[in-house]
């Protein structure tokens, strides 16, 4: 065959396949849009069960009303951490009711604050703080932080995805412990995720690094990172080994890994490890840990 009629011919079958191909991208991006189109929150939220919206960006803490008899966290108590997937799972509330059993501290992320979780709350007699990361069909997604206490102060930060039209939260709130003269410091954070360089992680924790200086009780920061890059995964412990923080460790370890990198981690400063647990669970895919700790 003539090499001079093959090229334009093969030239011309490409051109027919990437015209197919953009008009299909075109088709797709239009039907996603449609199936999923968030509105972000015109202004930081953190919503509340006792009825009350605040705003205030970390490291600013804004002080919660305070309550006659404030009870305290006791000197040795459990944190349960878990990225919920939005509560897409069946099973989700037989299975956080279940850990609330044996939890003082729950820290929740890709939060849906459904009725449902509402309820969960009162049942379990469960205070909530909840950031306002977007709203998609009526519902508020974002880091939900349960407590068997009333929290003392919080603050909170939204960080706009820069390839998606979702926004990552983060959550910080301090609560009175049992032999600490100072509150315990808690941040909850879901991690920046869909970037190509780990500088847009490291922005979001900035406003906490900040706020972790100025704290001299125990911290806990616990959360789902998205430490699916080593380089990731260094800027995070890179910046809180620098503050005197240590990891929680899993000797059976079940947390959700990308690229062999596990995605979730709890932190801690000013606070000993008793026991950690990783568990696995259908309802979700992410596995949640759980850590009891106590004051050093």
């Amino acid at each position: 065959m003539d090499r001079q009629l093959t090229f334009p011919l093969i030239t011309t079958i490409f051109k027919s396949i990437y015209s197919v191909l953009f008009l299909l991208l075109i088709v797709i991006s239009i039907t996603s849009f449609n199936v999923f189109f968030p509105t972000p929150s015109e202004q930081l939220t953190v919503l509340s069960n006792r009825d009350q919206d605040y705003q205030s960006q970390c490291p600013i803490l804004s002080q919660t009303p305070s309550t006659p008899t404030q009870k305290k966290l006791p000197s040795t108590f459990t944190l349960l951490n878990w990225n919920i997937f939005k509560q897409q799972k069946e099973n989700w509330s037989n299975s956080l009711k279940k850990w609330t059993n044996n939890a003082d501290i729950i820290t929740l992320q890709e939060a849906k604050l459904s009725p449902e979780l509402i309820q969960l709350s009162i049942q379990q007699e469960l205070f909530y703080l909840q950031t306002y990361a977007f709203k998609y069909n009526h519902f508020i997604y974002g880091v939900n932080t349960l407590s068997k206490v009333a929290p003392l102060s919080f603050c909170a930060s939204t960080y706009k995805e820069p390839w998606i039209l979702v926004s990552k939260a983060g959550l910080a709130s301090t609560y009175p412990i049992q032999g600490s003269i100072d509150p315990l410091l808690l941040i909850n954070l879901h991690g920046v995720n869909f970037t190509f360089s780990e500088q847009p992680l490291r922005e979001q924790i900035i406003p906490y690094l900040a706020l972790i200086k100025q704290h001299k009780g125990p911290v806990i920061f616990s959360g789902d990172f998205n430490t699916w890059s080593n380089a990731r995964l260094a800027t995070v412990e890179k910046s809180l080994i620098k503050s005197g923080f240590s990891e929680a460790l899993f000797n059976d370890d079940k947390r959700l890994t990308v690229f062999s990198l596990p995605l979730d981690h709890i932190y801690f400063r000013g606070l000993k490890v008793i026991k950690t647990e990783s568990l696995t669970t259908d309802a979700s895919d992410h596995n949640p840990q759980r850590v009891m700790f106590t004051i050093e």
